[in-house]
């Protein structure tokens, strides 16, 4: 049986089945009877234990993105693209399939609830996984039901609802790139922020607060934090390079943590048509290893979540369901891939073989 067929039986909607599984209040109690004992009558389940009898296996990858105003976070582009051919490879080798869906909020969130929920009932998929939610998708977490798998990347969530969280450790990494950019010289180092309506945004910039003041009081040194906040886009670091320029900050910062590769990347555009020979003076980091990235000049030092890692992770979490039930929350720690744009202009080697830029060369 499925909710379809308990709908036409019950003479409702399917939706009305669902409302009534997962107990929305606007359902009038006569139909929430009816619909009720037609799924006892039946034995019907909405899920759970189709997870002990390996009927079914497929991993649902939801992904969040905004579109407005004709601007596309691109910022994630890369980093949805590499874990999803991450899982899609790790589903093949353990017998799984991949569904893609797109988490759209002009749907309204009751119906992507509903949408969710019958993923789940209607056995397209056994385990949900979100990824790129920002704050305005707590509303993820009325999905936690006995015995399903949710699995949440770089969210915070109550755990003992039995959702698994997974994040990028985004501040400790944020941390290394600063000692990183202070170990070369670059001393003075100032933070274009991302999208503060994410964890990642927001732990990217505590990393660098939090790093800037230890080298402050350990070096004795007096450089104020300096943070400027906007989307992970090409246009908010070409607007930051326009200001950079604009208020002469190059005066009293020589070192630039981005709070992506994008927003670097559009950094650098800026100083490329105003100042070129800024760039030999100021040391940059991104994050999340843009394969574009490779092929700015210089070329971008980045921290680079481990997209592999992930993926078995999600797989080992779906296929030992019992033991994590009650939840759980994990820290994977980010690889820094070290390029010119981090490294005094007399150590660059804009001559490297391009394989060379692409691994780690610490």
């Amino acid at each position: 049986m499925n909710s379809k067929q308990i709908a036409e039986i019950a003479g409702v909607s399917r939706s009305t089945v669902s409302k009534v599984l997962h107990n929305y209040p606007d359902i009038p109690e006569e139909t929430k009877l009816k619909v009720l004992k037609v799924v006892s009558d039946y034995g019907y389940k909405a899920d759970g234990a189709q997870h002990k009898r390996g009927a079914f296996k497929t991993i649902g990858m939801y992904y969040f993105s905004k579109f407005e105003e004709n601007i596309f976070e691109r910022f994630n582009v890369n980093y949805n693209i590499a874990l999803l051919v991450s899982v899609t490879t790790e589903a093949r080798q353990r017998g799984y399939g991949v569904l893609f869906d797109l988490i759209d909020l002009t749907q309204g969130r009751a119906a992507l609830l509903e949408r969710i929920n019958e993923d789940f009932e209607q056995r397209r998929i056994s385990t949900a996984v979100f990824i790129g939610l920002d704050d305005d998708c707590s509303f993820i977490s009325l999905l936690a039901r006995p015995g399903r798998h949710i699995i949440v990347l770089d969210k915070e969530f109550d755990i003992s609802s039995g959702m698994r969280c997974l994040f990028s450790n985004d501040a400790s990494s944020a941390m290394r790139a600063c000692r990183h950019l202070f170990g070369y010289g670059f001393t003075k180092i100032m933070h274009l922020a991302g999208d503060q309506r994410k964890l990642s945004g927001r732990k990217r910039k505590e990393g660098y607060l939090y790093e800037l003041r230890r080298l402050n009081q350990e070096h004795a040194q007096d450089c104020p934090p300096l943070v400027l906040e906007g989307r992970f886009t090409i246009e908010h670091g070409y607007n930051c390079g326009l200001r950079f320029l604009e208020e002469r900050l190059y005066e009293r910062y020589n070192g630039v943590l981005a709070g992506s590769d994008t927003i670097a990347m559009g950094f650098i555009k800026c100083l490329q048509e105003h100042e070129p020979a800024l760039l030999d003076q100021i040391g940059i980091v991104g994050f999340d290893n843009e394969p574009e990235g490779v092929f700015v000049s210089p070329s971008l030092t980045t921290m680079s979540p481990d997209y592999r890692y992930f993926a078995r992770l999600i797989f080992d979490l779906e296929q030992n369901y019992e033991e994590f039930q009650t939840g759980v929350s994990v820290n994977i720690e980010q690889q820094l891939i070290v390029r010119d744009s981090s490294v005094p202009k007399e150590q660059r080697r804009s001559d490297l073989p391009l394989q060379e830029y692409i691994g780690v060369r610490t």
